[in-house]
């Protein structure tokens, strides 16, 4: 398993034309994305569209209730349960996400805060409890580390959502943890991205609206160190 796909991008990818045109809404940093994928930055020329989706349609809110890094998550954890029971009960009556980066989270939010709303799935049945979250006409709630990308949830399939904890990729991955000491902004750039695209999980359009609330109070340490690399509109769509 390659520690970095930088070295083999031109042969198997830019080769095959004189001119290459990448789109995301999650590019996050030109220089750190195209490090990461084998391009000088000198030689990229990079264009960043305004987003048309309105403001008020996906307000994010930082509401701190407390460290969930590995030395605090246990003092941590009976708080987010209470806060969690909070923004279940301001929206008893919609869909919405719960995101938490992995099982042991997910697992002891549902154990006890014991809210029947709540759909949690383990690595065998994602796609058959989203299709039961989407078929239920009631306002269930997903709970899951792994929704983060790749889940279209329009609509009223999600009018809220919920960052658990600052989705910092795990060191204890040698994959991670070597590329880390390579490029240590890069760390900072994949964390920003997971937040970005699991933010972006219940806003699917100009007319689609959600609310999202970060409970994890080392987002505020790790928003004010790599502001830069978020784009304006979201930073407008901060509430604090």
């Amino acid at each position: 398993k390659p520690v970095s796909v930088a070295s083999h991008s031109q042969e198997t990818l830019f080769k095959f034309g004189t001119r290459v045109l990448m789109m995301s809404a999650t590019i996050v940093d030109k220089d750190v994305f195209c490090r990461t994928i084998g391009l000088d930055p000198a030689e990229v020329a990079f264009l960043r569209i305004p987003s048309p989706f309105p403001v008020q349609n996906r307000l994010v809110h930082f509401m701190p209730v407390g460290s969930m890094s590995r030395a605090r998550i246990d003092e941590t954890l009976p708080k987010m349960v209470e806060g969690l029971k909070t923004l279940l009960a301001a929206h008893a009556n919609e869909k919405g996400i719960v995101h938490t980066t992995n099982y042991r989270i997910a697992r002891h939010l549902v154990d006890v805060v014991r809210d029947k709303r709540l759909l949690l799935h383990d690595s065998t049945n994602r796609d058959e409890t989203l299709r039961l979250h989407a078929a239920d006409p009631g306002p269930t709630v997903l709970v899951s580390p792994s929704i983060m990308e790749g889940v279209d949830l329009v609509g009223d399939l999600s009018r809220f959502q919920v960052l658990i904890k600052v989705p910092f990729p795990f060191l204890g991955d040698e994959v991670v943890k070597r590329r880390m000491e390579a490029d240590p902004r890069w760390y900072a750039y994949q964390t920003a991205r997971s937040i970005m695209q699991a933010l972006g999980r219940s806003i699917r359009s100009s007319t689609d609206h959600a609310v999202s609330y970060i409970l994890d109070a080392d987002w505020r340490r790790f928003y004010d160190t790599n502001s830069s690399m978020f784009p304006v509109e979201f930073h407008d769509a901060m509430t604090q």
